[in-house]
């Protein structure tokens, strides 16, 4: 279990604090480069997130990686936009390994004049990480929604495309 941040090394040890900066705005910034894939759409930028490993326990769908993203890309391609807000994380390390809880707001956004309601979803993100090379990667992910105002999940007109039966 890792604690909610880590914290600073001694302000005297310049050498691990530089160490510790790193790996804290490295690990921040893997989060915000998911946010960025999912919002562009960049799907080849959202798996470079992910470690091959990873296993994620979704709010909609649990399990390999591969077919957890293959969930989110058509799920979120259903709605005309959407914009994710990522504001307090909370980071901790330990040698190669990592956790970091994000927290977020959500915006997905219909057409206009569409009969489905726009969704605004708050989730937090409780990521634990690996290094990888020089960088940093998810290696499991646990989706918590904390609120949601609008539909979840989205409503379909026609046969619903996800959540997505029995995968």
């Amino acid at each position: 279990m890792f604690p909610l941040q880590t914290p600073a090394p001694s302000a005297t040890n310049l050498e691990a604090t530089t160490h510790w900066l790193r790996d804290q705005e490295l690990i921040r910034q893997l989060i915000q480069r998911y946010f960025y894939g999912v919002d562009t759409p960049d799907f080849e930028v959202v798996r470079s997130v992910f470690h091959p490993d990873c296993r994620v326990e979704g709010t909609l769908e649990d399990g390999a990686l591969e077919p957890y993203l293959e969930g989110i890309e058509e799920g979120l391609t259903q709605w005309a936009a959407t914009f994710h807000f990522c504001g307090n994380q909370y980071v901790s390390v330990d040698g190669d390994r990592g956790h970091v809880e994000s927290w977020c707001l959500g915006w997905h956004m219909e057409e206009e004049g569409s009969p489905i309601d726009d969704l605004m979803l708050a989730l937090r993100y409780q990521d634990d990480v690996v290094r990888v090379g020089e960088g940093w990667q998810v290696i499991r992910r646990k989706t918590a929604k904390q609120f949601h105002r609008g539909p979840f999940p989205r409503p379909s007109i026609g046969p619903p495309t996800y959540p997505r039966p029995n995968r």
